[in-house]
Parts: structure tokens; C-alpha cells; sequence
């Protein structure tokens, strides 16, 4: 098939752009790649077959006319890891076609390779016969692949031929061009493959060839072959996964290699570039068969799939309430028993209500014969009394949360969380200071209130009302007040100083202490004073040397700011108390 233009490889190869200068023997591996042209044929049915057995990777660049009339063999060469590559759709001497021509080859045959390979695919470009001019460069719509070894089995139909050909001329980073629609081919090259593995070669295909030493082949470059150059990249490893069950489900998490990404199906199908890509853990539903691999380029720099299935159901986890200063145990998993320990000692089996004691920390999960055990669930029974599911003695913030919801100035945020971390919101920060206050509001108040965009039937109407009248807050502008943005540092001190201040407990001649924070000068000019005075109070500190006047405040900080705000109060009251009680008699 490359007979009447052979004379061009040469004249093409000396003006390839990438090749590099041979030179000794380069880090890594003796790295060599196999195509075969013109397929698929009868005859590709046994050379993957003998791929296969060899382990080896190979290009195929084929024909469209033959793709299609072939199919079955397109879906297994990209099955099996092959690289489909682009040879046109029925040999035509490209350079005697106009671009719209070109183009025409090139899509028709791409398009039957996506049946296979997937819609978004690139695919590597053959001219027949080796034949290409700048209409080519411009049209074939992807780097264009030469060869650099070719034995003449279109000419020589005999396999020891074909095989020793290959041998005489290969060499690291080769290019092999032989035909998989020839009978003789299929042992003739395989023996080569044979002799060259033993030789210390890597067959990979021509996008590893590539990738493996750094290169990115470029759209409308020609390339011939990929000497060593001192890197080696190596192989695309596996992902791994891993599960943890989450309620009724198993969380699924899929790691590769830095760079690669990750395909996977959980329904048991094929993979390929339409796959679902993965961005970070996933639920099933047991059973479940998963497929994943990982890959560079799906279509010829892919890992080996992966495929695991996951049979056993999975145990739901326990439900954990305390009734009446008792644990009581529940899960929705039938014929299961519940398991659960204090203090992370061991297990025991729950058989009824049990005695709880105020600051116990309890593990619970669900077991049952011939399912996963559930995930363990955790959770604290304060010493105030309060069943928190995600704040436990070991944060800093505990005993603030603990006193802020027994207290009943903060809630949780349903099913026994509190969220800690999560930040506080404009609307729910004027909510907590009026269950501080304890004061009710009229409707007058909260009829006048100027703010658009709070709804009068939202839970946090009354408070932005309340807060308002008192001249606590003024709203972000264009009579908005924003309550579901998050509460700055900055925001948080000016709201509570105004509270204070509301109720004549604001501190006084408190310039100059926001002079120890490195960065004073981001406070903003209208938060200076209520910053000042929160830090000399100590109701809100810095951040070591830094007061981070924009950075959010969470739940957790909350909580600690009101129970400090709350002593301040009772401090400045007792104060005023005494002040009274020694006054003289009038």
C-alpha cells in the first residue's frame, strides 16, 4: 500500500520538527511501538488474540470503509487497551483531494471510531501512502504519525521475512509500520514482538511512545518516531478504591496516579471517553459491579481496567437518642443487632436503654450476618445535657456550644448537628443576640422595617427588625440587608457592639487597641471602633498577631462570642449593682 510514495518518506522525515538527535542510551526503558494499517481485516481477530497473550498494546490505524464492515473487532482492539487511530476512509492519495475532501475522509472514518471510543475523542492521522502536503497538515485534524521501521510486508509476504526485517531495523523509540490485512503479518510480527521483549523492549502504543517521554504530539505535525531523551514517565498505574459505608450506600473513592484522570461506570458497562469522569466520591446502591481506569488519554494512555462488584448489602447505621437521660438504640436494618461502646472501650451488644451519665462520648453500629456492618456513628451527651452528633470534647469550642444550646440561644441544624464549621449568617447572627435579650417584638417594629429582601415570614424577620430599631445593623445598600450572607469578623464586632451600646454596656476609650494586630490598616474605617472595643473587652480576639477583619465567623465562634458577651453583662451589671448598694442614703 505505501509502494508508489516511498520515495517521500525520506524527503518527510527530514523535515519533522520533533525528532530528536539519538544519543546513548537514555533513563528508562527501551520503549517501541507496533501500528498496523488498513484494518480491521479476517486476519485481526487472531493478531489480537496474540496481542493479547503477549500483553502488548499496539495503534491501529485503520480504514473506515473497513471499520465499518469490521465493527466487532474496532469495539475489542479498544477494549483491550489498543490505540484507534485515523487512516481515512478508503485509501485515497489525500494530497490529489481538495481540503473539503480531506476533511471529508478524516470525519467519516473518525466518526465510526467514536462508536467505540466515544464522542469527544482525538485521534491520531495516517496519510495513505505516506502522502501529505500542507492541505493534509491543515485537514487531518490531529498530529500525523510516519513510521521509521518498515519492513515491506505488503511486498514480502512471508512471516520470517516480515520478522526479520522488523529486527534489522528496530531501535528505542521506533515507529513499526506493518498491515493487519495481510495473513503473513499476524506471525511474522508477532515473533518480532517475541524477539524484541526478550531484547528488553516495551511495546506501547504511539501516544505512550510519546507521553511517556514528555511529548505532546501537536494537530497537523508529522512525527516518525520518539528517540530517548533522558525521561520516562512510566506506565499509567491502576486507580484504587476504596469504600466506607454511608447510611444504606458505600461511598466510593477512586485515587490515580498525579495527572491522570479517572473513567468509571457502575452498571457494568464499557468504558470509554464518554464514561463518567470522576471529581470525588461517589454513593452506590449494593449490588454493584464498578469499572474504573485511569488514563491520560482514554483513547491509547490508559491504565488496565479495574473492575470490582459489590454484592453485600449494607447494614443502615443506628439511630442515637437519649429519652429520659438514657441511650436508646435504633436502625432500620430488620433482624440486626446494635452495637455500642462509651469512651471508644469495646463494643457491646444493646439489648435495651441504658444509663447515661452527662459528658459520655458514644460509638454505635449495625451488624447483621451476611451484610457489611454499617459505618459507626458517634456522638456526645454533654455535661449539660446536650446530644451532639458533630462536636465532641476534643474541640476547642465545646463547652461554648454546649452552654449556647442549653442555653437556648443556638440550635442545631436537624438530626443532633450543630455544624460548627459552617459559617454564621447575617440573618441568624441578630436571630441569636435577640434570644440573648429575651425581648419580644412588636408589629409596629417589624412593620417598619426598610429592608427588601427580608420576607416578613422568615424566622429571622423579626430579629433584622429588632436589630434595626435598636441601631444595630444598617443593611448592605439599596435598602438590602443580605441575611443569608455570611457575618465577617469585622460585621460580627460592629453588631454586638451595637447591642452592647443599645443597652449602655458599651466600653469607652478603647482607641488604640486594635494597634497590636498586624494588619489594623484592612479594618474598615466604619468597624474600627466596634473592633476596638470588642478586642479590649476581650469578647473577640485576633488570630495570634492578625484580626482577619473579612475572614467569615463560623457557628462555633459564635457561640463563643455570645456566652463572653453574656459574662460581660452579668459582670457589668454586678458592677452596677454594687455601685448602688454602697451608695449613701439620700
Amino acid at each position: 500500500m505505501k509502494r508508489i510514495f516511498s520515495f517521500l518518506l525520506v524527503l518527510t522525515i527530514a523535515f519533522i520538527p520533533l525528532w530528536v538527535t539519538p544519543t546513548a542510551q537514555a533513563a528508562g526503558k527501551k520503549l517501541i511501538a507496533i501500528t498496523y494499517d488498513d484494518g480491521p481485516g479476517p486476519y485481526t481477530g487472531q493478531l489480537l488474540d496474540g496481542l493479547k497473550a503477549r500483553d502488548v498494546k499496539a495503534t491501529f490505524f485503520m480504514l473506515g470503509s473497513n471499520a465499518a464492515r469490521y465493527s466487532s473487532y474496532v469495539e475489542r482492539a479498544y477494549r483491550e487497551g489498543h490505540q484507534l487511530a485515523n487512516h481515512s476512509y478508503d485509501h485515497p492519495q489525500l494530497t490529489t483531494l481538495s481540503e473539503s475532501g480531506i476533511r471529508s475522509q478524516i470525519q467519516r472514518t473518525n466518526t465510526l471510531l467514536d462508536k467505540a471510543c466515544g464522542k469527544g475523542t482525538s485521534y491520531m492521522v495516517r496519510a495513505p501512502y505516506g502522502s501529505v502536503n500542507s492541505a493534509v497538515f491543515r485537514n487531518a485534524g490531529g498530529p500525523l504519525v510516519l513510521w521509521s521501521v518498515d519492513p515491506l510486508d505488503w511486498k514480502y509476504r512471508n512471516a520470517e521475512t516480515v520478522k526479520n526485517n522488523i529486527l534489522r531495523q528496530s531501535h528505542d523509540g521506533a515507529i513499526i509500520l506493518v498491515h493487519d490485512i495481510h495473513a503473513t503479518t499476524i506471525p511474522g510480527s508477532l515473533a518480532a514482538i517475541d524477539i524484541l521483549k526478550s531484547r528488553g523492549y516495551e511495546f506501547v502504543t504511539v501516544q505512550e511512545l510519546f507521553r511517556r517521554r514528555g511529548i505532546t504530539p501537536q494537530k497537523g505535525v508529522q512525527y516518525s518516531r520518539c528517540a530517548p531523551n533522558g525521561k520516562d514517565l512510566g506506565p499509567v498505574a491502576p486507580p484504587k478504591v476504596s469504600t466506607q459505608p454511608q447510611g444504606d450506600k458505600l461511598l466510593v473513592t477512586l485515587t490515580a496516579q498525579p495527572g491522570a484522570s479517572i473513567y468509571y461506570t457502575t452498571g457494568g458497562g464499557e468504558l470509554n471517553q464518554e464514561s463518567t469522569r470522576y471529581t470525588g466520591p461517589f454513593l452506590v446502591s449494593v449490588p454493584c459491579t464498578l469499572r474504573a481506569a485511569a488514563a491520560f488519554y482514554m483513547n491509547g494512555s490508559r491504565s488496565d481496567i479495574v473492575e470490582e462488584r459489590f454484592a453485600m448489602p449494607v447494614a443502615s447505621p443506628p439511630e442515637i437518642q437519649v429519652v429520659n437521660g438514657e441511650l436508646v438504640l435504633s436502625s432500620s436494618t430488620p433482624e440486626a443487632n446494635l452495637y455500642y461502646s462509651f469512651q471508644n472501650e469495646n463494643p457491646l451488644l444493646y439489648q435495651g436503654p441504658v444509663p447515661l451519665e452527662p459528658g459520655t462520648e458514644i460509638t454505635a453500629y449495625t451488624q447483621r450476618e451476611g451484610w457489611m456492618n454499617s459505618i459507626k456513628v458517634q456522638a456526645s451527651y454533654s455535661p449539660l445535657g446536650n446530644l451532639f452528633r458533630d462536636v465532641f470534647p476534643q474541640a476547642w469550642y465545646y463547652s461554648a456550644i454546649d452552654r449556647a444550646a442549653a442555653e437556648g440561644w443556638m440550635g442545631g441544624t436537624g438530626g443532633g448537628s450543630f455544624q460548627p464549621n459552617a459559617p454564621l449568617k447575617r440573618g441568624q447572627l441578630v436571630t441569636l443576640l435577640l434570644r440573648c435579650a429575651k425581648e419580644s417584638v412588636d408589629p409596629d417594629t417589624l412593620a417598619s422595617m426598610p429592608f427588601a429582601d427580608v420576607e416578613k415570614n422568615q424566622y429571622y424577620a423579626e430579629a433584622v427588625a429588632w436589630a434595626y430599631e435598636k441601631g444595630m445593623v444598617r443593611g448592605t445598600g439599596e435598602n438590602l440587608f443580605r441575611p443569608e450572607g455570611n457575618v465577617s469578623r469585622q460585621e460580627m464586632s460592629q453588631v454586638v457592639f451595637g447591642y452592647l451600646n443599645s443597652l449602655g454596656l458599651a466600653p469607652e476609650n478603647c482607641t488604640g487597641a486594635a494597634q497590636k494586630y498586624e494588619d489594623q490598616e484592612q479594618i474598615a474605617s466604619w468597624a474600627l471602633e466596634a473592633v476596638e472595643a470588642m478586642t479590649a473587652i476581650e469578647l473577640l480576639g485576633g488570630d495570634g498577631d492578625m484580626f482577619r477583619p473579612t475572614q467569615a465567623c463560623t457557628r462555633a465562634q459564635a457561640a463563643a462570642v455570645l456566652g463572653r458577651m453574656e459574662d460581660y453583662i452579668q459582670r457589668q451589671s454586678n458592677s452596677v449593682e454594687t455601685e448602688i448598694s454602697h451608695s449613701p442614703e439620700i
